[in-house]
């Protein structure tokens, strides 16, 4: 009969697969937990002092603990370790640039629902703001004008007012003081937008602002909540209110705050104001001398001007140094008639010359400027611009405005094709006495229009320091009191020469009792940075005689022929040569036909 024997006994764990087990058992069970990624970077937070910034890296938050649990919505259980204690965080990240928290008490349990319901409704709200944050477009716009209170009266005479800034992201507030109203000063407040968003039915704004008392960035950040704006007729409302500190404490609605605002925007209904359409029809301009690019913007109502070539968008390369102008809607233009040249019989005459009203701001530095626009060409545009005023109403008054001193712009347009030169003709220079005096050419003589059909070059040639041939294409002309003016661009330049030349060409005619026996002589200067006939700073002042039209040269030899013809009396044997070939070579053919065979 036979037995069963028991089953073997299990083997033993070895001593390192239990701890492995053990190991296993305890990560599991601790559930440690990473932050999301867009939280990660250096943060600040208020009452930080000595201590730095707040960084944020994988599971870890600086000075304040390590991610255990990742629970439902935005809940963490997060351990201290300096305390060896649990507590629940609820994070939200708000904007890109702001994370705000709240926090239970640290405690020895490790149970995030009962940690979480500890924390009531009105516990302390933390707010941290990203450093080295990309500013954002701030959610309104200058110019606006503001009355404020501080928690007394409300100061509304003088008004206050907030002007844009040329960066999207800076608002400048120009706070009035008000007599007999507690706690108002007369104090500037440069605000730069950080992130906005909404929550129900209010918003809210990060920003750090500076002014004169401000010496760190605990005096610097600072919240706003504000509402939806009200429209009255022309009228646009807000109501703005200010946190005390960069805690954000105390703001509940944007009628509660450590300041309160309410800021204005008249809006004008009808048509609206635009720069006249021939600036629009470039949208980039350069100024003469290159240090300045015009971009027409936003359906031909706003112009904005950049160092050198820089497209305005691009911050790094712009820097500080932007002017950005704005119609008004109140605006006046009004128009001159100008008589056609030959080379613009097409363009509209009563358009010609057009003066603006128009809000300019330079950095956070604003105000209104007359400016008259002149149509020269269908490249060229000549912008002189008056004294920045206060108001609208004062630009274009005599102590803002006078045409005789206000600065000339040239703008020359980007792009298209050469456009006419003239006067058209050869010139002889007129020599001094001594001729190569110095390194700068001695020009000898001067050709223009006389390359082509086209008339588009202009050649300036010089004897010395060395014979050269200067070539310029035409950009636009026209003639103005008297005054004939080219703008041109060198064919080839050296590294650094200027792009662009305008040249002026006065006629100085001859004495009556010479005027059939002595050619006209033009004063011809050139400049790199403005179009003005001035001689004596000019970057070139020369003297030139007609010598003759662009067809003169071809017509004298065709003179000097006479009835030899082009190749000097031989002509018609040449030309009757391929006839008595053709004669001999059919008279051969005929003797062959008629030989014997």
């Amino acid at each position: 009969m036979m037995t069963s024997l028991p089953p073997p006994a299990p083997a033993p764990l070895s001593w390192l697969g239990g701890a492995l087990l053990l190991l296993l058992l305890a990560s599991s069970g601790s559930g440690e937990c990473d932050f999301p990624a867009e939280w990660t970077g250096r943060w600040f937070r208020a009452g930080m002092g000595q201590e730095g910034p707040v960084v944020i890296t994988g599971g870890s938050i600086s000075k304040t603990g390590i991610c255990i649990e990742h629970g439902k919505a935005s809940r963490f259980l997060v351990k201290e370790e300096q305390y060896n204690c649990h507590k629940c965080m609820v994070i939200s990240m708000k904007h890109p640039n702001v994370i705000q928290y709240k926090e239970s008490y640290c405690d020895n349990t490790k149970d995030l629902r009962k940690l979480c319901e500890a924390i009531t409704g009105d516990a302390m709200l933390y707010s941290m703001f990203r450093l080295g944050a990309e500013p954002v477009t701030c959610p309104f716009r200058g110019p606006l004008t503001f009355t404020y209170s501080k928690g007394y009266e409300v100061c509304s005479s003088p008004v206050s007012q907030v002007d844009s800034c040329s960066e999207d992201y800076r608002l400048l507030f120009r706070h009035q003081a008000c007599p007999d109203v507690p706690a108002s000063e007369s104090l500037l407040e440069e605000l730069v937008c950080l992130g906005w968003w909404k929550e129900g039915s209010n918003h809210y704004l990060v920003g750090k602002v500076d002014h004169i008392f401000a010496k760190s960035d605990e005096d610097r950040y600072r919240c706003f909540i504000y509402d939806h704006p009200r429209h009255q007729g022309n009228t646009q409302t807000w109501s703005l209110a200010q946190s005390a500190d960069a805690t954000c404490q105390g703001l509940i609605s944007a009628h509660e705050g450590s300041k309160t605002m309410t800021l204005t925007k008249m809006t004008h209904s009808g048509h609206k104001c635009r720069f006249p359409s021939w600036l629009a029809e470039h949208r980039h301009w350069h100024t003469l001398d290159n240090s300045q690019s015009y971009y027409v913007y936003h359906k031909n109502t706003y112009l904005r001007i950049s160092n050198g070539t820089a497209v305005p968008e691009n911050v790094e390369t712009r820097g500080q140094t932007d002017i950005r102008l704005t119609l008004p809607a109140s605006s006046t233009t009004t128009t001159t008639d100008a008589a056609p040249t030959d080379h613009r019989t097409h363009h509209h005459r009563d358009q010609d010359v057009v003066t603006i009203i128009a809000h300019v701001t330079v950095g956070c530095k604003s105000g209104y400027q007359c400016l008259q626009l002149y149509r020269r060409d269908m490249r060229v545009v000549q912008v002189r611009s008056g004294e920045l005023a206060y108001s609208a109403d004062e630009a274009c008054s005599p102590h803002y405005w006078s045409p005789t001193s206000a600065n000339l712009t040239t703008l020359v347009a980007v792009g298209g094709p050469p456009g006419p030169c003239g006067p058209f003709g050869r010139y002889t220079v007129a020599h001094s006495v001594l001729p190569c005096a110095g390194e700068a050419p001695t020009y000898t003589h001067m050709t223009v229009g006389c390359n082509s059909e086209a008339r588009n070059t202009l050649q300036l040639k010089s004897s010395c320091p060395e014979e050269s041939v200067y070539e310029f294409h035409c950009n636009g002309q026209w003639e103005s009191e008297g005054v004939t003016y080219v703008v041109a661009s060198p064919m080839s330049r050296a590294s650094g020469g200027p792009r662009r030349v305008c040249f002026a060409y006065s006629v100085v005619s001859p004495p009556p009792s010479h005027s059939h026996s002595r050619p006209h002589t033009l004063t011809i200067t050139a400049r790199h940075d403005t179009c003005i006939p001035r001689q004596h700073d000019a970057h070139i002042a020369i003297n030139a005689t007609l010598a003759g039209q662009c067809v003169q040269s071809a017509s004298s030899v065709s003179r000097a022929g006479g009835s030899r013809g082009v190749m000097g009396g031989k002509a018609p044997l040449f030309l009757l040569l391929p006839f008595l070939l053709l004669l001999l070579h059919l008279h051969q053919q005929h003797r062959h036909a008629t030989s014997p065979l």
